[in-house]
């Protein structure tokens, strides 16, 4: 679904209601913003296609590793480590 949103003078945006999410993560791309919702429950919503054997735990010590991991990176690229 595509659409054009509006921007205030204040900076806001005036979601449509097909849009809307109570939470979205937003991500700068260069020129653009890129929003992605996230639901109330993620993991209920994700069962029906994303099938792993690993435990909750074991996901978040995964995700928690990747991030420091690329912080690191990102920081070293930039000159800060």
């Amino acid at each position: 679904m595509l659409g054009v949103l509006k921007v205030d003078s204040r900076g806001r945006l005036t979601l449509p209601k097909e849009f809307r999410a109570e939470r979205v993560i937003a991500i700068p791309a260069g020129s653009f913003l890129v929003l992605i919702p996230v639901l109330a429950k993620p993991r209920e919503a994700a069962k029906s296609w994303l099938k792993t054997r690993r435990s909750a735990k074991k996901l978040r010590e995964f995700a928690e590793k990747e991030a420091r991991r690329e912080a690191v990176e990102r920081a070293r690229r930039h000159g800060q480590l």
